[in-house]
């Protein structure tokens, strides 16, 4: 018998910053109504002291080993306009574990509108 392994779409991924909550879908289609370029970003220069998921239980890391393996270097990671992973953290993961010295990325000038906004 298998152990289920939960599963998460890219539909479903969220970005938090404060109060503020956007979807992955809306970062990426505002960086597309923006027109803002794709670019190769080097991972030497990376601050890997984030803690982006939760991983305090087994179950928890290996959803995310899941989620790293499944996930597609094909689609750029999302930079904040501060600089920090909006979206693609576990691509981040994938490509360092692949031995890649860059990863295709998006850096928003500004940010959309939130999706929602907690405790509204």
């Amino acid at each position: 018998m298998k152990v289920p392994i939960e599963n998460i779409s890219f539909y479903e991924s969220e970005y938090h910053r404060g109060d503020k909550i956007w979807n992955a879908q809306t970062l990426y289609d505002f960086a597309k109504a923006k027109e803002y370029p794709i670019l190769d970003m080097p991972l030497w220069n990376i601050d890997l002291t984030a803690e982006p998921f939760e991983c305090n239980q087994l179950h928890s890391f290996i959803f995310q080993c899941k989620r790293v393996r499944d996930c597609s270097l094909d689609y750029p990671i999302i930079l904040d306009d501060v600089g920090q992973i909006a979206d693609g953290y576990h691509r981040l993961c994938k490509a360092l574990l692949e031995g890649k010295e860059a990863i295709k990325a998006i850096r928003l000038l500004e940010m959309p509108t939130p999706d929602r906004i907690e405790n509204e």
